[in-house]
């Protein structure tokens, strides 16, 4: 039965891609079916009706990630005669200035001296290809935390699987120091940044996990070019990756290869889990990229996101990279247009991926409950609790702890499939509960566990969720002093979800079964849970 399930999902695949390409072939002639590496070369396999052509000949170019088009450019990679089917061939040149792993490929015809796009435009698809090292992707459970390196002993004392952290890609590029040559480029960053995640990553693989980090870009006035234009305003949490322009371009590949290559089993820690962006629909003030529309903002990121994808892929094969979104499932936020819901933005970001190329990307979840600091999910108070704000389907407003589903249910449909036909990995990479006796949703350390239980035999209960990964392992003391604690430790004191944290996914019942009278019910098999 696994088996005929799996060929459908492949089949439905093959023909959602199909018609993809039919839909390109009817407008522009030819579909480029197929773009890879093969040993030192790049193949670009495609078919259409032939196409008009003053030579007779149809010609490849290849695009970097800030080029719109061809434009008056000459200077092709390969060139085939005109046919129904045709396979170009050119030389990938890894490691040089002309390296075109992170290129674009679009078939052109020659037309009154003018090359002429005939085909839709594909990256390479198989960056893993070039890869010399396979670091595994070891996870000794589902748990995880935010972690903290000051108390890094509590990652084995807990159990946890993975330990996630947070890369400013822009304190790289403040000052220099360490060296790195890529496509034959010298490049220098930063010291300190170096040596600052050299000793985190160090520490959280000693301990046995597997390392996730996010990677974000803060506003600083020295690494600006590394921001879009449209998105060079203070004052926002995070900022968008500039792909837009040549320069930041090959900078963003030069460190994302140097950072991929240092964090694969090199002596410095390994990093297995890569996150592109934080929150990443929320264009304002999560991932500022500018006054953009959705369809713009989807476009950009899919080409910030490849750039990430291809220079860490190339360097580890088993590294598994993700977007990010959050718990704003259809919520508009009338007051903050930039803020596009999760769902829209994720398809959005799914069909660009698609239709120039599909690669294995990754998707993680933040499914924080309404709102936020309602440590008591179970229970919305007013007047949330008469919006219908969490429904059990693809419609409704929010996704969070008490419907997660909708995340792993929207997943499995065939359009948002990995390559292979099978549901993409998935993480909940942040959800927390507010311990803060100062509340205005009042809550406790008590409410905390149970709410810490409940949630995670919910994800438990979901196999497409790989990994439950809280928010936090020790206290804010930015967020406390807003009475908001999330953490299991106050600095030197364990709260008690710390144990709980500990043994709730061991079966000893008295860390999981003291939630029941708490939430309200006699058993987990009224929340149709184990």
């Amino acid at each position: 039965m696994k088996k005929k399930i799996k060929l459908g999902l492949a089949a439905a695949v093959i023909l959602i891609f199909a018609l993809q390409m039919t839909a390109f072939a009817a407008e522009l002639g030819i579909s480029v079916n197929a773009c890879v590496i093969v040993g030192n070369q790049v193949h670009v396999a495609a078919t259409g009706a032939a196409q008009a052509s003053d030579s007779g000949q149809y010609y490849l170019f290849a695009l970097e990630p800030y080029e719109t088009g061809v434009g008056s450019r000459t200077d092709y990679c390969a060139a085939a005669p005109v046919a129904d089917s045709v396979t170009f061939i050119t030389d990938l040149n890894l490691d040089t200035a002309a390296s075109r792993l992170y290129s674009r490929f679009v078939v052109t015809a020659l037309r009154g001296g003018v090359y002429v796009p005939v085909s839709n435009e594909m990256y390479i698809t198989n960056p893993e290809a070039v890869a010399t090292v396979s670091t595994g992707y070891p996870a000794r459970s589902k748990k995880g935390l935010i972690a903290d390196w000051r108390y890094v002993n509590d990652l084995t004392d807990l159990n946890a699987g993975y330990a996630t952290y947070v890369l400013d890609i822009s304190k790289f590029f403040e000052a220099g120091g360490v060296g790195y040559t890529y496509n034959g480029k010298n490049y220098s960053f930063s010291t300190a940044a170096v040596a600052g995640y050299d000793a985190t990553c160090s520490l959280f693989s000693g301990q046995g996990c597997n390392v996730v980090m996010v990677i974000t870009n803060n506003y600083n006035p020295a690494t600006l070019d590394m921001i879009p234009p449209l998105g060079r305003s203070a004052g926002m949490t995070s900022y968008a990756f500039n792909v837009q322009e040549q320069a930041p371009t090959k900078k963003l590949e030069a460190l994302m290869s140097f950072l991929a290559e240092r964090y694969s089993n090199k002596g410095y820690g390994t990093i297995h889990s890569w996150i592109i962006g934080n929150e990443v629909n929320n264009n304002y003030p999560a991932h500022y990229q500018g006054n953009i529309s959705a369809d713009e903002f989807a476009a950009d990121y899919a080409k910030q996101f490849r750039v990430c994808y291809n220079a860490i892929m190339s360097h580890n094969k088993d590294a598994r990279v993700y977007t990010n979104i959050d718990q704003r499932w259809n919520w508009i936020d009338t007051a903050s247009p930039l803020q596009y819901p999760s769902r829209t933005f994720l398809d959005k970001f799914a069909a660009a991926i698609t239709a120039t190329g599909n690669i294995d990307w990754g998707l993680t979840i933040h499914p924080h409950p309404v709102p936020m600091e309602n440590c008591r999910f179970w229970s919305l108070p007013a007047p949330y609790s008469s919006m219908n704000l969490v429904q059990h389907n693809d419609n409704s407003k929010f996704a969070t702890v008490q419907n997660m589903e909708v995340f792993t249910n929207h997943m499995k449909q065939p359009e948002m499939l990995s390559p292979n036909g099978t549901v993409r990995h998935m993480m909940i990479t942040e959800l927390g509960f507010n311990a803060s006796a100062l509340s205005p949703y009042g809550s406790n350390e008590q409410y905390q566990a149970a709410a810490l239980v409940y949630a995670y035999k919910k994800a438990e209960s979901l196999p497409e969720i790989e990994a439950f990964i809280i928010h936090k392992q020790n206290d804010d003391p930015g967020e406390a002093a807003s009475a908001v604690s999330y953490g299991l430790r106050v600095g030197d004191t364990k709260r008690y979800a710390y144990e709980v944290f500990k043994y709730m996914d061991t079966g000893n019942t008295a860390y999981t079964d003291f939630a029941l009278p708490i939430i309200g019910v006699s058993s987990w098999a009224q929340l149709g849970l184990q």
